[in-house]
């Protein structure tokens, strides 16, 4: 069982997160496209890594607060958005009144919470009536690219899991759909986004999975395993190979209160 937080691994990642390739960062920008918020809007950003949302929030007016619960990331954002509010903070108990925002986005953060659920009903809890919540959720890809590496990825990372111990690795599933309507978010939909991003070779594809989040499953192998691990993945990489990863972004709404709710 892993004896620290999550946000320690991505603590000592900070400095190359998304710098091998910028993955989270076309994530992102396709994500806020997607929801497409105005001018002014007031965006809370839970578990911003890098800010690859907060950048694109930024660029479309909005005022934008990040939080992390990784110092050395709300470090990093603080120099490189200085436009927006930067705070250390844990995802389960957001240290803001109720109803600030009008947006909040939680991208690859939820499911890797000790509570998941408590972490969605945090982003209900600051969200003013009308108010939206949106995270990306796993989604098929509609048009394969034939150089596309990540169903290979994902068929080692499920080979190579039986090998960890147990808790070992990173992160739980989580129905999203469900955690959102348990919160009381309502109206959800889905709107679909896709990456495509080139991977020059397998150094450069190694690197980037020890760079976020997978370091955590990779450190979690015994050596023997690990080394196999490693050099299988390399070998992943071909030449004009890309990873590709289509999801749906979930987008619910906290409910306006009724006139009845309204005169009580």
């Amino acid at each position: 069982m892993r004896s620290l937080p999550s946000w320690h691994v991505f603590e000592r990642v900070a400095g190359a997160y998304d710098e091998v390739l910028p993955f989270f960062a076309a994530i992102g920008e396709r994500l806020v496209a997607a929801v497409g918020p105005g001018p002014g809007t007031r965006h809370l950003d839970i578990g911003a890594g890098r800010g690859a949302l907060v950048g694109p929030s930024l660029d479309r007016g909005c005022a934008v607060t990040a939080v992390d619960a990784a110092p050395a990331m709300v470090a990093r954002l603080a120099a490189d958005f200085p436009q927006a509010r930067t705070l250390v903070m844990d995802a389960e108990h957001l240290v803001f009144p109720d109803a600030s925002f009008d947006l909040a986005t939680a991208a690859f953060v939820v499911h890797l919470l000790d509570r998941p659920a408590r972490g969605v009903e945090e982003a209900f809890r600051v969200l003013a009536p009308g108010g939206r919540f949106a995270v990306p959720v796993g989604a098929a890809v509609r048009a394969p690219e034939p150089a596309a590496i990540q169903d290979d990825m994902d068929a080692l990372f499920a080979e190579f899991a039986p090998h960890l111990p147990p808790g070992g690795g990173m992160g739980a599933a989580i129905d999203m759909r469900r955690a959102m309507s348990a919160a009381g978010f309502v109206d959800l939909e889905e709107r679909h986004i896709e990456v495509v991003v080139p991977v020059p070779d397998g150094d450069a594809l190694w690197d980037w999975c020890r760079s976020h989040g997978y370091l955590a499953f990779i450190e979690d192998l015994p050596d023997d395993r690990r080394e196999e691990f490693r050099l299988r993945m390399r070998a992943l990489a071909r030449a004009g190979g890309v990873l590709q990863r289509a999801h749906a972004v979930l987008i619910g709404r906290r409910p306006r209160p009724t006139r009845r709710e309204e005169s009580t």
